[in-house]
């Protein structure tokens, strides 16, 4: 470990990242065609949470919502 990095004294946030973190955060689960997949949404309602995870998806497939879990939110 480098001592100098040690020692010196952290930098202060130039934000507060909670508000900017999404009120929902999903574990969203999708199928098409056999295949299934899993994605991480996050937005500030569930509709824009699993739109979020779908965006992550594979492109190419028709895929449809299996299930969701909540990872953060309500």
């Amino acid at each position: 470990m480098n001592l100098a990095l040690a020692s010196e004294t952290p930098v202060a946030l130039r934000r507060d990242p909670a508000l900017h973190f999404n009120a929902f955060l999903l574990n969203v689960d999708f199928a098409s065609a056999g295949e299934e997949w899993s994605a991480i949404g996050g937005g500030n309602s569930l509709p824009d949470a699993i739109a979020a995870a779908r965006d992550a998806l594979p492109a190419g497939l028709d895929w449809e919502l299996v299930r969701w879990n909540h990872l953060y939110g309500d």
